[in-house]
């Protein structure tokens, strides 16, 4: 019985944990007010290494998100102004073709 050789599906998007960093971190956002969340804070306390990313997906929802940086500090401090009433919902990437040189055109 010959082996089935199976395709190795490349993941495309966001990983499977980005929405409950993104909860986590706008709780955290949340808590800490005018003071806000040091991105140091999140990277080596929280281990969210691409808290970047969550930070910029929560601002395409919709949330108001300022990125201060204070004296004498070397990582910045997210800090939340506002909540959307409804946070929009981010796009998702999903293939057509399975060929990703031809997506973008099977997409127009």
């Amino acid at each position: 019985m010959p082996s089935e050789k199976r395709k190795r599906q490349i993941a495309r998007g966001a990983p499977v944990f980005a929405e409950t960093q993104r909860e986590k971190i706008l709780e955290l956002l949340r808590e800490s007010g005018p003071a806000g969340v040091s991105r140091q804070e999140l990277i080596f306390q929280h281990r969210y290494t691409q808290c970047g990313a969550r930070i910029d997906e929560l601002k395409r929802q919709g949330y108001r998100i300022e990125s201060e940086l204070r004296p004498s500090e070397k990582f910045v401090t997210y800090v939340l102004h506002e909540e959307p009433p409804e946070p929009r919902p981010l796009p998702t990437f999903k293939r057509t073709t399975g060929l990703p040189l031809f997506d973008a055109a099977v997409r127009r």
